[in-house]
């Protein structure tokens, strides 16, 4: 039944998307026949208009259904703009044949992650599941300068949360991402090709590739659907609208469109900036090799970069208090918290990493769309399409970033965490950029070449599916007996672990947070550090809450308030000697500096403070204001 009642919903949020994604191409007169990509199109759309809401304190429930209302009547409007049903009894075969393993795949996620038996006891309770709770409440995400809000996310990722949110309980937040953006990307993997033989065996190995890559899966926030505005990026700048395209054609893809879809990405999770920044580059970079006239080429370029910094206004002035008031970190260095030494990783090394796979498992598929990429462009070299610009631009973004965030990893969290970050690009690249190779196979070139660049895509999409299917059948296991995939599989299969996920989802934790926002007054502010600040209530009290990404930011700073809720027990809660343990990576030592300078402003506080109420594990204080 389950599985009955997501698709049936996927079904609808899929026809409303459409709808606005119709509208938007009719707007910009940029048509694409590829539907998944209208679909996604639409998602940017509705994360723009998030933003809008965010920004005018109207990001309600009923405001979000009226989008997704008005996206099915626009669908309803544009009928004649449906996506193209099979037209005989071939294609009606080839296409039950696709939908058995995205059925196959689905039921396992749906199964397993609708909802899952345990979340990350930081980043989701502490974190992420406040996000919509706060704007579903208030209106708006802006309100408190000591959570991640503005900086690690600005809130693209939390807007599609919300809408699962106001109609479904809180646990069903993971389906947002972990099953309805794993289902556009697998159906953004099969839409490029035409329902036909010769194009059936990539279409399944690039679909399976998308599942069988490890997603190191740790929280909800924006993995799948990152990857899916990712590899639209990459299908607009190949512009792929339809296997019948000209692939000589010059006309370049619509910088309106390029821009909406980073700007999506961005809004969705900030450190995928640099994913957007090194795909415009190198695809303008690949477009003037190919002798694309410099002015036109240079408006396009202006053109995408201001439409992207267009759709991202509403999210940048909703923060902008915060920006205006950023300082230079002063935090001063403490000697007993250590980096621990960490030397550059053998990217060839079989070793288990932490989150899961190998080095040499993201080596291997970020230099295989490369090194498919540069024969492409050699064998394709006279023709100069911008199709093949794209493609280029693509595979070296992927594998230029992979490599980038690998350097970065002392100064953010350590080599294996760097790995996590660039996962999400190899999920969205790798089976894209192969298939658009083998898609590029067939047309034209020497019989020999001809097979050979069909062979090279398939037998490497075969290669990186064997060597995953190790990890994918240990999520596989963990997934039907433990009930999540999260990547930190030791702790995630604990009993306790999992005990504790079911206590605050079904449990007395809700009522236990209540009863002590019962003490202070309804209508005053309230700090609060909490473990699970999403079952505060927004509406009842100004709270701002706090958690460890967001003591760390450079506008930081503990508002004007009389009432403190901090809580100095329990399972989730990080104690002083685990901050003072060895941290990988600069980064992570500045934030558990800065949570150590706020735990000791928590103690001076309480001995300043009245204490008004205190179960053993959350305490509630009133400062005392000097007459």
């Amino acid at each position: 039944m389950i599985f009955i009642g997501f698709t049936a919903i996927a079904i609808g949020v899929c026809t409303a998307l459409w709808g606005w994604g119709i509208l938007c191409q009719r707007l910009v007169k940029y048509p694409v026949r590829n539907w998944a990509v209208t679909v996604i199109f639409g998602l940017g759309v509705l994360i723009f208009w998030g933003g809008v809401l965010n920004l005018l304190r109207l990001a309600y429930g009923w405001t979000f259904d009226g989008l997704l209302l008005i996206g099915i009547v626009l669908a309803v409007k544009y009928r004649k703009f449906r996506p193209q049903l099979p037209r005989d009894a071939s294609e009606w075969f080839h296409l039950a044949i696709l939908c058995m393993p995205i059925v196959l795949i689905m039921f396992f996620t749906v199964k397993t992650q609708l909802p899952p038996e345990a979340f990350n006891f930081h980043d989701d309770f502490e974190k992420y599941f406040a996000h919509p709770v706060r704007m579903l409440q208030t209106g708006t995400l802006f309100g408190s300068p000591l959570n991640a809000l503005g900086s690690e996310t600005l809130g693209g990722q939390a807007v599609l949360h919300a809408i699962a949110l106001n109609h479904f309980p809180v646990q069903y937040i993971n389906g947002v991402d972990a099953v309805f953006g794993l289902l556009l990307c697998l159906l953004l993997s099969v839409s490029i090709f035409p329902l036909r033989a010769e194009f059936l065996p990539m279409c399944l190995i690039g679909l399976l590739m998308v599942f069988f890559i490890n997603p190191q899966y740790v929280n909800v926030s924006s993995l799948y659907i990152a990857g899916a505005f990712m590899m639209t990026s990459i299908l607009l700048s190949s512009d792929v609208c339809g296997y019948e395209n000209d692939e000589k054609t010059k006309k370049l893809p619509s910088p309106v469109l390029a821009g909406l879809i980073y700007a999506a990405l961005i809004a969705s999770k900030s450190n995928f900036v640099v994913f957007t920044l090194f795909h415009l580059l190198f695809f303008v970079i690949a477009l003037k090799i190919f002798g694309v006239d410099f002015r036109r080429l240079a408006r396009w370029g202006l053109m995408a970069a201001g439409t992207t910094l267009l759709f991202l206004l509403p999210w940048i002035f909703m923060y902008l208090p915060y920006y205006i008031h950023a300082s230079p970190a002063q935090t001063p260095h403490r000697a007993d918290i250590v980096i621990a030494t960490e030397e550059f990783p053998n990217l060839l090394s079989t070793s288990h990493l932490f989150y899961g796979a190998s080095f040499a498992h993201y080596t291997f598929i970020c230099m295989a769309p490369l090194v498919s990429v540069i024969g492409a462009a050699l064998w394709k070299r006279r023709e100069r399409s911008v199709a093949l610009a794209g493609l280029m631009a693509g595979g070296v973004a992927v594998a230029f970033v992979y490599l980038l965030l690998l350097s970065l990893g002392p100064a953010i969290s350590g080599y294996g965490t760097s790995v996590r970050y660039a996962v999400p690009v190899l999920i969205a690249g790798v089976p894209i950029i192969l298939s658009l190779i083998y898609l590029m196979a067939f047309r034209g070139g020497a019989s020999w070449f001809k097979l050979s660049f069909v062979a090279i895509p398939l037998l490497l999409g075969i290669l990186i599916i064997i060597s995953f299917s190790s990890s994918l059948m240990d999520r596989i296991h963990q997934g039907y007996n433990s009930g999540s995939i999260l990547a930190f599989s030791w702790l995630a299969t604990d009993s306790k672990y999992i005990g504790y996920s079911q206590e605050v989802i079904h449990g007395n934790t809700h009522s236990r947070v209540i009863t002590a926002q019962k003490y202070v007054p309804a209508g005053q502010a309230v700090v609060a550090w909490i473990s699970t600040s999403f079952l505060l209530d927004y509406k009842r009290n100004t709270i701002y809450d706090a958690e460890r990404s967001g003591i760390a930011t450079p506008w930081a700073y503990v508002p004007d308030a009389d009432y403190f809720l901090f809580e100095y027990r329990g399972f989730a809660v990080r104690t002083l000697e685990q901050y003072l343990n060895p941290v990988a990576g600069r980064r992570e030592r500045y934030i558990s500096e800065k949570c150590i300078l706020f735990l000791q402003f928590f103690q001076e506080l309480r001995k300043n403070s009245d204490e008004l109420y205190d179960d053993g594990r959350i305490v509630v204080l009133k400062k005392r204001r000097a007459i």
